[in-house]
């Protein structure tokens, strides 16, 4: 599966990526809004990983542009807010947002959401 992780934690991103990649996916790592938006022009993903809150651009900004492109490609909001959360709720269920990760998160969390993404993906291209 093509995935894009979007988060400004670097390090939380590279690991993130890294975990997903050993997985067998094919991982892009972004850090802030105005890449996750390039990437979302330039590529095609399966699925995006994508913080809420982002320098330069937020992630339901960023879901808006791949919006424009692509509905098909499922998404994960990933937060540390959930004030901002309950308050960007209805552009997320507007923009398909299909799961909402609040951290600190486990990574047995995340295989699990790929996963299911994964095996709906599967049928669907079947």
């Amino acid at each position: 599966m093509r995935i894009l992780v979007l988060d400004d934690d670097y390090i939380l991103t590279m690991i993130l990526a890294d975990h997903l990649a050993e997985r067998g996916h094919r991982v892009v790592p972004a850090f802030d809004g105005h890449l996750g938006k390039l990437f979302c022009e330039q590529k095609s993903f399966d699925l995006v990983l994508i913080d809420l809150v982002l320098p330069k651009h937020n992630g339901i900004e960023v879901l808006e542009r791949l919006r424009h492109k692509s509905r098909s490609t499922r998404a994960i909001m990933i937060t540390n807010s959930p004030a901002l959360l309950a308050e960007e709720s209805e552009r997320m269920a507007a923009l398909d947002v299909e799961a909402v990760i609040e951290k600190p998160f486990s990574f047995s969390k995340i295989d699990e959401i790929v996963e299911k993404r994964e095996t709906n993906l599967s049928v669907i291209e079947h």
